[in-house]
């Protein structure tokens, strides 16, 4: 049984500009849309033989399991380099790996694969100099964040499946969320709620995305992400409508990763062990809280 409070995400065919604004851009909420990518070349040329060809001579850095690799910082070192084409063979033969390629922009170094995709227009704000893809081995996982720049994002599937589990940042609290960081302490693909009791309050969404969906993740909501097959995704990214949002995102990516980056590289230790004890405690504060707020209830019933 799940310990997790989680519903499904909304799945539409396709929505028009007006109600996917009224419906999921404003308020914050996420859905899948079935046919967002339906006129794009890249859905059926986008092979692992098509990319090899294109690509598969250049190296790529490739990325492990968070959790054995400097967890409490915001940023990961990789884990190893190998040619493309190498590890697209670990990904399409379904070999069971941690590794995964993200934020790789593919189109710098092929830019006739631009030419696959366009911006639907279902939103304003593209950041058309940003569209990144995504690989992952069967079994890899992304760790539990919300994107640092606070931008929303369109995740394209293509290949194998993914199970993506979100919360919204109402959520954040029951989340251990580490300080100076988007990310959580908490392991989803093993949850503990012995070392994490608050997960049990939080409440969120999950979906198995399959070739051709869209997710739409918008702005600040937080996403684990789990590759039950291997695969890859594109995702295109957009401004958000609020300036407060822009600002906090830009604030996250030249503040506060930089702090956080130079802290951990000259008192790794310590600063690690601040920042758990740190999202514990607060969390644990929130599970006080609740606990007070439902004894004066019990009090004030009986």
């Amino acid at each position: 049984m799940d310990p997790l409070q989680l519903t499904p995400i909304d799945v539409v065919d396709e929505i028009s500009k007006e109600d996917f604004v009224h419906r999921y851009l404003k308020p914050l909420k996420p859905v899948v849309i079935r046919n967002f990518a339906q006129n794009w070349e890249a859905t059926e040329k986008w092979t692992y033989s098509y990319l090899k060809e294109k690509a598969g001579k250049e190296k790529v850095k490739l990325y492990g399991k968070w959790l054995d690799n400097d967890p409490t910082a915001i940023e990961m070192p990789p884990s190893e380099e190998m040619a493309f084409a190498d590890y697209l063979d670990l990904v399409e033969k379904g070999a069971d790996s941690d590794l995964r390629i993200f934020l790789f922009n593919l189109f710098k170094l092929v830019p006739e694969l631009l030419d696959d995709f366009d911006y639907p227009n279902i939103t304003d704000g593209w950041l058309e100099d940003f569209p990144y893809t995504f690989f992952g081995c069967a079994g890899s996982d992304v760790r539990l964040h919300y994107d640092i720049d606070l931008s929303h994002v369109f995740l394209t599937q293509f290949g194998g499946t993914k199970r993506i589990t979100l919360f919204d940042q109402d959520q954040t609290k029951y989340l251990y969320k580490l300080p100076f960081t988007t990310h959580s302490a908490a392991d989803l693909s093993n949850i503990d709620l012995e070392k994490y009791p608050a997960l049990r309050f939080a409440k969120g969404y999950r979906h198995t995305l399959t070739h051709g969906e869209t997710l739409f993740m918008p702005s600040g909501i937080w996403h684990y992400i789990e590759y039950i097959d291997g695969s890859f995704s594109l995702s295109l990214r957009a401004l958000s409508e609020s300036n407060l949002y822009r600002l906090k995102g830009a604030y996250n990516v030249f503040v506060i990763r930089k702090l956080d980056y130079f802290i951990n590289k000259y008192y790794k230790n310590l600063w690690s062990d601040f920042k758990l004890k740190r999202a514990i405690a607060k969390a644990q504060e929130i599970i006080d809280e609740r606990e007070n707020n439902r004894q004066n209830r019990l009090k004030a019933s009986g």
